[in-house]
């Protein structure tokens, strides 16, 4: 399966926090982040999951599609996450 071992949300959270300090990004893509973790948790931590633009800019206050990607394009720059854009089928 597409699974990984279990990360330690507790770990994985003070990693994070402790690498703003030398690899800051803005309060929008530390909320994706936080947002993009909990997913990830609630699917047994598999390895790639799927998110709708719709899905993260409902859990962020404020979040419009140019801030979202702004914010993605912040994690993917700085190593957090990786990103697939979905192929939509004709």
């Amino acid at each position: 399966m597409n699974r990984k071992n279990k990360i330690d949300l507790e770990k994985q959270l003070s990693e994070f926090y402790s690498t703003l300090d030398y690899k800051p990004i803005s309060a929008n893509a530390i909320s994706i982040y936080l947002v993009l973790l909990e997913i990830a948790r609630k699917t047994d931590w598999l390895c790639e999951f799927k998110v709708t633009n719709t899905i993260l800019m409902s859990k962020v206050k404020g979040l419009n599609i140019s801030s979202l990607q702004r914010a993605r394009n912040e994690l993917l720059n700085n190593e957090y996450i990786s990103y697939k854009k979905r192929c939509k089928s004709k």
